[in-house]
Protein backbone atom coordinates (compact mmCIF):
# COMPACT_ATOMS: atom_id res chain seq x y z
CA UNK A 1 0.00 0.00 0.00
CA UNK A 2 1.14 3.55 -0.68
CA UNK A 3 0.08 7.03 0.31
CA UNK A 4 0.54 10.43 -1.30
CA UNK A 5 4.04 10.79 0.17
CA UNK A 6 5.36 7.45 -1.03
CA UNK A 7 8.27 7.94 -3.41
CA UNK A 8 7.90 6.10 -6.69
CA UNK A 9 4.27 5.18 -6.07
CA UNK A 10 3.16 5.99 -9.64
CA UNK A 11 2.60 3.08 -12.01
CA UNK A 12 2.52 5.33 -15.06
CA UNK A 13 4.74 8.20 -16.12
CA UNK A 14 3.32 11.24 -17.87
CA UNK A 15 5.99 12.56 -20.23
CA UNK A 16 5.52 15.70 -22.27
CA UNK A 17 7.22 15.79 -25.65
CA UNK A 18 7.72 19.49 -26.26
CA UNK A 19 8.74 18.96 -29.87
CA UNK A 20 5.22 17.86 -30.71
CA UNK A 21 3.51 19.38 -27.67
CA UNK A 22 2.30 15.86 -26.95
CA UNK A 23 2.10 14.28 -23.53
CA UNK A 24 1.66 10.55 -22.98
CA UNK A 25 1.14 8.26 -20.02
CA UNK A 26 3.50 5.32 -20.41
CA UNK A 27 3.36 2.14 -18.34
CA UNK A 28 6.38 1.78 -16.05
CA UNK A 29 8.21 -1.51 -15.59
CA UNK A 30 8.15 -1.62 -11.81
CA UNK A 31 9.46 -4.44 -9.65
CA UNK A 32 7.77 -4.81 -6.26
CA UNK A 33 9.59 -6.60 -3.46
CA UNK A 34 7.82 -7.82 -0.33
CA UNK A 35 10.37 -8.34 2.42
CA UNK A 36 9.31 -10.79 5.15
CA UNK A 37 10.25 -10.17 8.76
CA UNK A 38 10.69 -13.90 9.17
CA UNK A 39 11.40 -16.53 6.58
CA UNK A 40 8.35 -18.38 5.28
CA UNK A 41 8.98 -22.14 5.40
CA UNK A 42 8.19 -24.05 2.21
CA UNK A 43 7.31 -27.70 1.73
CA UNK A 44 10.74 -28.53 0.30
CA UNK A 45 12.43 -27.34 3.52
CA UNK A 46 13.65 -24.02 2.14
CA UNK A 47 12.57 -20.58 3.28
CA UNK A 48 11.13 -17.67 1.35
CA UNK A 49 12.62 -14.39 2.54
CA UNK A 50 11.11 -12.02 -0.01
CA UNK A 51 8.62 -12.03 -2.87
CA UNK A 52 8.98 -10.09 -6.10
CA UNK A 53 6.34 -9.02 -8.62
CA UNK A 54 6.44 -7.04 -11.86
CA UNK A 55 3.73 -4.42 -12.39
CA UNK A 56 2.37 -5.94 -15.59
CA UNK A 57 2.81 -9.58 -14.59
CA UNK A 58 1.16 -11.71 -11.90
CA UNK A 59 -0.49 -8.77 -10.16
CA UNK A 60 -4.27 -8.82 -9.94
CA UNK A 61 -6.09 -5.52 -10.32
CA UNK A 62 -9.73 -6.30 -9.66
CA UNK A 63 -11.00 -3.11 -11.31
CA UNK A 64 -8.95 -3.58 -14.48
CA UNK A 65 -9.72 -7.29 -14.62
CA UNK A 66 -13.44 -6.55 -14.89
CA UNK A 67 -12.72 -5.52 -18.50
CA UNK A 68 -11.86 -7.68 -21.50
CA UNK A 69 -9.49 -6.48 -24.22
CA UNK A 70 -10.41 -6.43 -27.88
CA UNK A 71 -9.61 -4.90 -31.25
CA UNK A 72 -11.96 -3.84 -34.03
CA UNK A 73 -10.96 -2.35 -37.37
CA UNK A 74 -7.53 -1.53 -35.93
CA UNK A 75 -8.96 0.23 -32.88
CA UNK A 76 -8.06 -1.35 -29.55
CA UNK A 77 -10.57 -1.27 -26.73
CA UNK A 78 -11.49 -2.51 -23.26
CA UNK A 79 -15.03 -3.71 -22.63
CA UNK A 80 -16.99 -4.29 -19.42
CA UNK A 81 -20.03 -6.58 -19.40
CA UNK A 82 -22.47 -6.07 -16.49
CA UNK A 83 -23.15 -8.98 -14.17
CA UNK A 84 -26.83 -9.03 -15.17
CA UNK A 85 -26.19 -8.85 -18.92
CA UNK A 86 -28.13 -12.08 -19.53
CA UNK A 87 -31.18 -11.29 -17.42
CA UNK A 88 -33.38 -11.01 -20.50
CA UNK A 89 -33.33 -7.21 -20.52
CA UNK A 90 -31.51 -4.72 -22.70
CA UNK A 91 -28.87 -2.64 -20.88
CA UNK A 92 -27.36 0.79 -21.57
CA UNK A 93 -23.89 1.32 -23.02
CA UNK A 94 -21.53 4.02 -21.72
CA UNK A 95 -18.63 4.87 -24.02
CA UNK A 96 -15.63 6.46 -22.29
CA UNK A 97 -13.23 8.45 -24.50
CA UNK A 98 -9.89 8.93 -22.74
CA UNK A 99 -7.74 12.05 -22.65
CA UNK A 100 -4.80 12.77 -24.94
CA UNK A 101 -2.27 11.47 -22.43
CA UNK A 102 -3.68 7.96 -22.78
CA UNK A 103 -3.37 7.80 -26.56
CA UNK A 104 -1.09 5.35 -28.35
CA UNK A 105 0.96 8.24 -29.83
CA UNK A 106 1.71 6.64 -33.22
CA UNK A 107 1.96 3.21 -31.67
CA UNK A 108 4.63 4.04 -29.09
CA UNK A 109 2.18 3.70 -26.21
CA UNK A 110 -0.60 1.70 -27.87
CA UNK A 111 -0.91 -0.72 -24.96
CA UNK A 112 -4.72 -0.92 -24.52
CA UNK A 113 -4.30 -0.33 -20.78
CA UNK A 114 -3.57 3.36 -20.24
CA UNK A 115 -7.23 4.30 -20.81
CA UNK A 116 -8.10 2.25 -17.71
CA UNK A 117 -5.05 2.89 -15.53
CA UNK A 118 -4.33 6.59 -16.04
CA UNK A 119 -7.59 7.84 -14.50
CA UNK A 120 -10.80 6.43 -13.10
CA UNK A 121 -13.13 7.42 -15.91
CA UNK A 122 -13.95 4.00 -17.30
CA UNK A 123 -13.33 1.93 -14.17
CA UNK A 124 -15.56 4.23 -12.10
CA UNK A 125 -18.44 3.55 -14.49
CA UNK A 126 -17.92 -0.17 -13.92
CA UNK A 127 -17.98 0.25 -10.13
CA UNK A 128 -20.75 -1.24 -8.00
CA UNK A 129 -22.10 2.26 -7.31
CA UNK A 130 -22.42 3.16 -11.00
CA UNK A 131 -23.75 -0.25 -11.96
CA UNK A 132 -26.49 -0.02 -9.33
CA UNK A 133 -27.53 3.39 -10.65
CA UNK A 134 -27.71 2.16 -14.26
CA UNK A 135 -29.13 -1.25 -13.24
CA UNK A 136 -26.25 -2.83 -15.10
CA UNK A 137 -24.47 -0.99 -17.92
CA UNK A 138 -21.92 -2.02 -20.49
CA UNK A 139 -18.80 0.19 -20.51
CA UNK A 140 -16.68 0.58 -23.63
CA UNK A 141 -13.24 2.25 -23.40
CA UNK A 142 -11.44 2.44 -26.77
CA UNK A 143 -7.88 3.70 -27.13
CA UNK A 144 -6.87 5.86 -30.07
CA UNK A 145 -3.56 5.02 -31.77
CA UNK A 146 -2.78 8.73 -31.90
CA UNK A 147 -5.55 11.33 -32.11
CA UNK A 148 -9.31 10.96 -31.74
CA UNK A 149 -10.19 13.05 -34.78
CA UNK A 150 -8.57 10.34 -36.91
CA UNK A 151 -10.89 7.67 -35.49
CA UNK A 152 -14.44 9.02 -35.81
CA UNK A 153 -15.44 6.34 -38.34
CA UNK A 154 -13.50 3.60 -36.52
CA UNK A 155 -15.16 4.42 -33.21
CA UNK A 156 -18.60 4.50 -34.82
CA UNK A 157 -18.05 1.07 -36.39
CA UNK A 158 -16.78 -0.28 -33.08
CA UNK A 159 -19.83 0.96 -31.19
CA UNK A 160 -22.21 -0.48 -33.78
CA UNK A 161 -20.38 -3.80 -33.60
CA UNK A 162 -20.62 -3.82 -29.79
CA UNK A 163 -24.36 -3.08 -30.02
CA UNK A 164 -24.88 -5.87 -32.54
CA UNK A 165 -23.18 -8.52 -30.38
CA UNK A 166 -24.49 -7.66 -26.91
CA UNK A 167 -27.81 -7.10 -25.12
CA UNK A 168 -27.60 -3.33 -25.46
CA UNK A 169 -30.50 -0.90 -25.39
CA UNK A 170 -29.85 1.16 -28.52
CA UNK A 171 -31.94 3.98 -27.04
CA UNK A 172 -29.59 4.36 -24.08
CA UNK A 173 -26.05 4.87 -25.39
CA UNK A 174 -24.09 7.59 -23.63
CA UNK A 175 -21.01 9.48 -24.84
CA UNK A 176 -18.56 10.34 -22.01
CA UNK A 177 -15.04 11.76 -22.21
CA UNK A 178 -12.44 14.09 -20.71
CA UNK A 179 -9.98 16.55 -22.27
CA UNK A 180 -9.20 15.22 -25.76
CA UNK A 181 -11.84 12.61 -25.02
CA UNK A 182 -14.22 15.41 -24.08
CA UNK A 183 -13.67 16.73 -27.58
CA UNK A 184 -14.33 13.24 -28.98
CA UNK A 185 -17.48 12.78 -26.89
CA UNK A 186 -18.91 15.91 -28.54
CA UNK A 187 -17.62 15.22 -32.04
CA UNK A 188 -19.03 11.70 -32.01
CA UNK A 189 -22.46 13.22 -31.36
CA UNK A 190 -21.94 15.73 -34.16
CA UNK A 191 -21.12 12.89 -36.57
CA UNK A 192 -23.75 10.50 -35.19
CA UNK A 193 -26.78 12.64 -34.31
CA UNK A 194 -29.10 9.64 -33.83
CA UNK A 195 -26.77 7.30 -31.93
CA UNK A 196 -26.43 8.74 -28.43
CA UNK A 197 -29.05 9.57 -25.82
CA UNK A 198 -26.83 11.98 -23.86
CA UNK A 199 -23.31 13.40 -23.84
CA UNK A 200 -21.14 14.24 -20.82
CA UNK A 201 -18.01 16.18 -21.73
CA UNK A 202 -15.44 17.08 -19.08
CA UNK A 203 -12.86 19.83 -19.82
CA UNK A 204 -13.29 19.28 -23.59
CA UNK A 205 -10.15 20.17 -25.54
CA UNK A 206 -11.91 22.20 -28.20
CA UNK A 207 -10.12 25.49 -27.51
CA UNK A 208 -7.77 27.01 -30.06
CA UNK A 209 -4.55 26.12 -28.21
CA UNK A 210 -5.46 22.41 -28.15
CA UNK A 211 -6.87 21.87 -31.63
CA UNK A 212 -3.48 20.84 -33.06
CA UNK A 213 -1.83 19.63 -29.89
CA UNK A 214 -1.28 16.12 -31.17
CA UNK A 215 -1.50 16.44 -34.93
CA UNK A 216 -3.94 18.05 -37.30
CA UNK A 217 -6.89 18.32 -34.96
CA UNK A 218 -10.37 19.17 -36.23
CA UNK A 219 -12.14 22.36 -35.23
CA UNK A 220 -15.69 21.88 -33.97
CA UNK A 221 -17.60 24.91 -35.21
CA UNK A 222 -20.33 26.78 -33.36
CA UNK A 223 -22.82 25.53 -35.92
CA UNK A 224 -21.84 21.92 -35.23
CA UNK A 225 -22.16 22.39 -31.49
CA UNK A 226 -25.57 23.98 -32.02
CA UNK A 227 -26.57 20.89 -34.00
CA UNK A 228 -26.30 18.73 -30.87
CA UNK A 229 -29.90 17.97 -30.00
CA UNK A 230 -29.51 15.55 -27.08
CA UNK A 231 -29.16 16.23 -23.32
CA UNK A 232 -25.70 17.67 -22.69
CA UNK A 233 -23.70 18.15 -19.47
CA UNK A 234 -20.30 19.91 -19.49
CA UNK A 235 -17.89 20.05 -16.56
CA UNK A 236 -14.71 22.08 -16.01
CA UNK A 237 -12.66 24.08 -13.53
CA UNK A 238 -12.22 27.80 -14.16
CA UNK A 239 -8.50 27.64 -13.36
CA UNK A 240 -7.80 24.96 -15.98
CA UNK A 241 -4.57 26.10 -17.69
CA UNK A 242 -4.42 23.16 -20.11
CA UNK A 243 -7.82 23.71 -21.71
CA UNK A 244 -9.33 27.19 -21.62
CA UNK A 245 -12.61 27.20 -19.72
CA UNK A 246 -14.14 30.09 -21.67
CA UNK A 247 -13.44 28.43 -25.02
CA UNK A 248 -14.46 24.95 -23.94
CA UNK A 249 -17.10 24.02 -21.36
CA UNK A 250 -18.48 27.55 -21.11
CA UNK A 251 -18.62 27.84 -24.91
CA UNK A 252 -20.58 24.60 -25.26
CA UNK A 253 -22.98 25.60 -22.50
CA UNK A 254 -23.54 29.07 -23.94
CA UNK A 255 -24.40 27.62 -27.34
CA UNK A 256 -26.70 24.93 -25.94
CA UNK A 257 -28.20 26.39 -22.76
CA UNK A 258 -31.46 27.23 -24.55
CA UNK A 259 -31.81 23.48 -25.17
CA UNK A 260 -31.36 22.62 -21.52
CA UNK A 261 -27.60 22.00 -21.42
CA UNK A 262 -26.11 21.76 -17.93
CA UNK A 263 -22.81 23.33 -16.83
CA UNK A 264 -20.94 22.36 -13.67
CA UNK A 265 -18.12 24.79 -12.90
CA UNK A 266 -15.42 24.34 -10.25
CA UNK A 267 -13.45 27.39 -9.14
CA UNK A 268 -10.26 25.37 -8.66
CA UNK A 269 -8.86 21.99 -9.61
CA UNK A 270 -6.98 22.76 -12.79
CA UNK A 271 -7.24 20.26 -15.61
CA UNK A 272 -8.25 17.35 -13.38
CA UNK A 273 -11.98 18.01 -13.26
CA UNK A 274 -12.60 14.46 -14.52
CA UNK A 275 -12.00 13.43 -10.90
CA UNK A 276 -15.39 14.94 -10.06
CA UNK A 277 -17.01 13.10 -12.98
CA UNK A 278 -15.50 9.81 -11.81
CA UNK A 279 -16.87 10.40 -8.30
CA UNK A 280 -20.36 11.29 -9.53
CA UNK A 281 -20.05 14.67 -7.80
CA UNK A 282 -21.54 17.05 -10.41
CA UNK A 283 -25.08 17.93 -9.35
CA UNK A 284 -27.94 19.85 -10.89
CA UNK A 285 -31.18 20.61 -9.06
CA UNK A 286 -30.47 17.85 -6.57
CA UNK A 287 -29.74 15.19 -9.19
CA UNK A 288 -26.23 13.80 -9.60
CA UNK A 289 -24.54 13.19 -12.94
CA UNK A 290 -24.86 9.40 -13.19
CA UNK A 291 -28.48 9.40 -12.04
CA UNK A 292 -29.26 12.07 -14.62
CA UNK A 293 -27.52 10.12 -17.36
CA UNK A 294 -29.36 6.93 -16.50
CA UNK A 295 -32.67 8.72 -17.08
CA UNK A 296 -31.84 9.80 -20.62
CA UNK A 297 -33.26 7.79 -23.53
CA UNK A 298 -33.89 8.41 -27.21
CA UNK A 299 -37.46 7.20 -26.77
CA UNK A 300 -37.96 9.22 -23.56
CA UNK A 301 -39.61 6.27 -21.82
CA UNK A 302 -37.27 5.90 -18.83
Amino acid sequence: MTDEETKGKNTLDFTANFTTLKGCSSLLNIKYTIALNEGLPLKDGSELSNIQFLQNEKIINEEIDKFSAGESNGLKYQFYTPNNANDGNKHPLIVWFHGGGESGFRGLHYNNLSQLKANRGAVALASDEAQNIFNGAYVLAPQTPHEWSENIDDATKLINNIIKNNNIDSNRIYSYGCSAGGYMALDMVVHNPNLFAAVVSTCPAIDQQNIKTYGEGRIITDEEIKSINIPTWVIQAKDDTTVKYEESALRVYTLLKDRGAILTTYETGGHSSWIHTAKNEPENNGEHLWQWTAQQSLNNEI
